[in-house]
């Protein structure tokens, strides 16, 4: 059973001023393939600092265009993209299961933000699909469909912005934008 926290909005990505840390754009890009489905030309960098940053652009677009595709495929298990240099604090998680994406944008104790369909028939029920494989959201707060996933997070990558195709519900406490029991 859920219900949005009662501090939280539902808002237009414009309708907010993002917390991002110290930095405006993504710093730093981890990536979970699932077994075997890591694309031939990933560089697998996660350990390294700002590694995202440091990218060439020319390889940055290859990079990204390979993990829309792997996303629209199915063969991602996670994301973080982090405006840190080390992937702490300000950071977009994304988890993937059944078609289903969780996705959340969390900025230490300043603001929680998820995708959200106010009107989504049956909102209130548990999503498919959880945050770190533990956390339950609910459907209005989660993405059905990978192709719609992979524009959030590439416009995310791209643009250090939330996406605009959505609205989001936004907690400026920090705290999760929904309570569960």
């Amino acid at each position: 059973m859920f219900k949005l926290e009662e501090g939280t909005q539902i808002l237009d990505a414009d309708q907010f001023a993002l917390p991002t840390g110290e930095f405006d754009r993504i710093q730093h890009v981890s990536v979970r393939f699932l077994k075997g489905k890591t694309p031939k030309r990933w560089k697998d960098f996660s350990d390294d600092e700002s590694n995202w940053a440091s990218l060439p652009l020319e390889e940055a677009g290859l990079m990204a265009e390979q993990l829309k595709n792997a996303i629209i495929d199915g063969k991602v298990h996670d994301v973080c993209l982090s405006f840190e240099p080390w992937g702490e604090d300000y950071f977009l998680s994304v988890d993937f299961d059944k078609g289903w994406a969780a996705i959340l944008y969390n900025a230490c104790d300043e603001c929680a933000a998820a995708p959200c369909d106010p009107d989504r028939p049956g909102g209130l029920e548990d999503a498919p699909v959880d945050i770190g494989g533990q956390t339950p959201v609910p459907k209005m707060c989660g993405v059905e469909g990978l192709e719609k996933a992979a524009r959030i997070v590439l416009y995310m990558l791209e643009t250090g912005k939330l996406s605009p195709e959505t609205k989001w519900a936004v907690n400026l406490e920090g705290d999760l934008p929904w309570l569960f029991w």
